[in-house]
């Protein structure tokens, strides 16, 4: 099994660097400057805090009585602030993180007690957000206070006790278990084996109270997220996306502590799952709100499962080894993730989507909250949850690139980095350059006084045709084991280990069309932008503001159905920023066709749910949708064409699924 490295034992470099050089700059450096409610002082220390009620949002259910929700978006951000900090040397950004740390655990009630007054007895799934934050905190500086703080905070009462007796709505009350993620991290840094029990305990009585559903309404089934749920096969889960994700991990994270294969069994099937019923080809499952499958083009998720769809995954390959898990990643990543922010790191969006050819206050197109600025990048007030977790997918990305086994060391997924850590009690640094998934080439040097002995594992992406690895100018005779180019040596000062793989274009058929792929990377069409700043948002910061995009260049072309081969890949430069359009030269040339009968689906008094589940109720107004993916006949279609591709990751308006020209002897 393989265990994350300190943070303090990792650093960004090159292009994963400027990305969070970027967010510093951005929102993850300024969103107490841009909107409600990450301007209040959520985590402070202040015991009394209340909650205004314009910065209590949760999407039509009610959580009035313990007003969690700022507490849990607040979380989100400082996570994601701590470890962008960290990892870029942003002394400034470290800063700003640890004034929403140490007040509040020196701010401690006497029996260990963390956090606001009025939520001691109540949810405890914010808690969980935000002492992710404080983990990485401790593990950037070694800060024995924040570990003796979550000690305390966690032996005070039972999480037994507190799981068994569940408050608010069910779907959310069902994510108090998510505690054990941290009550399992105190207890593999301290193997005391009160916290082992105390999670054991706390997840039986979990799988007891939420194994039976029948009482439970449609929207607040939660049996899909026990144990006997996660190795049941005979349905399609429409649970929640996000609570999906953060409670079925916890199953993988158990096996870790204790070996027990049930738990093993049950996360990777809950997720095999998921991969097959709910991905979308951008790499992330979809949900809005709810997985809603992935057989057709309107099909979105939040930005929100980006983070902790990476985030879970990351714990499979923990316990399995399994190189699968690294592709999921570098897919939701490098398109999902780049795709749903904007290249400044200034805006994002809470609903994305692999078309979408306008983004403005009128065109989401899911059914939650339909017609309202919801796939906006600048929206006209943050819709938070989202607007705090996408501080975390690439810092949690960058920070576990690389994992650690028994023997060594395994470069799960590929990004610039430098690594120092101990090996057998010797000192070694390794810096990896590359521009992947951009380029396929990785360069891996070795630094240490005395030769180390120990086993680099080197992850071979699924879409490899050929791999290479060559040992200081050297071929290597390359075996594959479980997805891995294993490399036992001795590695010396001044070693270096290259890696590189060949790739191909493919055509993929999903969600009713079809899409463009090569290695890591989705391609898309670009359409052309028309940016219009309709004002600023809620602080009036004008360098944040409010804006809508609007397509203007052609977009609706389909792919006529004899020239799915007809295509070209174009190797331009890259730059130091890849996911900004302007240094990326990379395209695809591919045969196309327009189709004038595809066009901007235009409403008006729709239904829209204000629950995700709930009834429809009219909208009131007028709102422009990306239309979904369907198949033309070839008269349909006008003269054939060259259209450019570009990576999906830089672009914000876009077309990733493609109509299908059918020709006339398939129809």
């Amino acid at each position: 099994m393989y265990r994350e490295l300190k943070l303090r034992e990792i650093e960004a470099r090159g292009w994963v660097k400027k990305f969070l050089e970027n967010q510093a700059k951005g929102l993850t450096g300024e969103m107490g400057k841009v909107g409600k409610p990450f301007v209040s002082a959520y985590w402070e220390g202040d015991k009394n805090l209340t909650v205004a009620e314009d910065e209590n949002f949760l999407g039509g259910l009610n959580c009035a009585d313990d007003a969690w929700t700022p507490f849990e978006q607040n979380g989100y951000w400082i996570d994601g602030m701590v470890r962008c900090g960290w990892l870029s040397g942003n002394a400034k950004l470290i800063k700003q993180a640890e004034n929403k740390i140490y007040p509040a655990i020196q701010n401690a009630d006497e029996d260990g007690y963390i956090g606001p007054a009025f939520l001691k007895d109540g949810m405890t799934w914010a808690h969980t957000v935000y002492f992710r934050a404080l983990i990485a905190e401790y593990e950037a500086t070694g800060d024995s206070s924040i570990l003796e703080a979550l000690k305390k905070h966690f032996l005070r009462v039972p999480l037994k006790e507190r799981i068994s007796s569940p408050s608010g709505a069910r779907i959310i009350a069902v994510r108090d278990i998510a505690e054990i993620e941290i009550a399992l991290w105190i207890y593999g840094e301290t193997a005391d084996e009160r916290f082992l029990q105390m999670s054991e305990e706390a997840y039986a009585v979990f799988n007891d109270i939420y194994s039976d559903d029948t009482s439970a309404p449609p929207e607040a089934k939660m049996r899909d997220l026990t144990v006997k749920g996660m190795l049941c096969n005979r349905k399609v889960n429409r649970n929640h996306g996000v609570t999906y994700h953060e409670i079925c991990k916890l199953a993988a994270i158990l096996h870790l502590y204790t070996g027990k294969e049930v738990y093993k069994k049950a996360a990777v099937n809950a997720f095999d799952k998921l991969y097959r019923d709910q991905m979308l080809i951008d790499g992330v499952n979809s949900s809005t709100e709810y997985l809603n499958g992935n057989y057709h083009s309107h099909a979105a998720h939040e930005t929100c499962d980006i983070s902790d769809f990476t985030w879970a995954v990351g714990y499979l390959f923990m316990i399995t080894g399994d190189a699968k898990y690294g592709d999921w990643v570098e897919n939701a990543v490098f398109n999902a993730g780049l795709g749903a922010v904007d290249d400044d790191f200034k805006g994002q969006q809470y609903f994305s989507c692999p078309n979408q050819v306008i983004a403005d206050d009128t065109s989401n197109h899911a059914y939650f909250y339909r017609g309202e600025d919801w796939m906006s990048y600048a929206p006209k007030k943050f819709l938070s949850c989202c607007a705090g977790n996408v501080h975390r997918f690439m810092p949690n990305f960058a920070a576990r690139s690389w994992m650690r086994s028994d023997d060594g060391l395994a470069a799960f997924v590929y990004a610039p980095t430098k690594v120092e850590t101990e090996i057998d009690g010797r000192k070694i640094k390794i810096i990896e350059d590359t521009m992947y998934p951009f380029e396929n080439i990785v360069r891996f040097r070795f630094f240490s006084e005395l030769s180390v002995k120990f086993l680099l594992a080197l992850r071979v992406p699924c879409w490899a045709l050929h791999t290479s690895v060559t040992i200081n100018g050297k071929e290597y005779p390359v075996q594959i084991e479980n997805g891995f180019v294993n490399l036992k040596r001795d590695f010396a000062n001044g070693d270096e280990v290259i890696i590189s793989f060949e790739d191909r274009v493919e055509m993929i058929e999903n969600a009713r069309g079809i899409s463009v792929k090569k290695g890591a990377l989705l391609y898309a069409l670009p359409v052309k932008e028309k940016c219009v700043v309709k004002g600023l948002r809620d602080q009036g910061n004008v360098a944040f503001p409010h804006y809508a995009l609007y397509a203007d260049s052609k977009w609706n072309f389909g792919i006529q159905e004899r020239c799915l081969n007809a295509i070209s890949f174009h190797d331009g430069s890259v730059g130091d920023e890849p996911w900004r359009q302007s240094e990326n030269n990379l395209s695809i040339t591919v045969s196309a066709r327009e189709l004038k009968g595809w066009k901007l689906q235009r409403v008006k008094n729709c239904l829209a749910r204000t629950i995700p589940r709930g009834k429809g109720c009219p909208m009131r107004h007028e709102a422009q949708f990306t239309p979904k993916v369907k198949t033309f006949r070839d008269a349909e279609a006008g003269e054939e064409s060259q259209i450019r591709l570009v990576p999906y990751g830089t672009t914000r308006l876009r077309i990733a699924i493609f109509p299908l020209i059918k020709n006339k002897e398939s129809i």
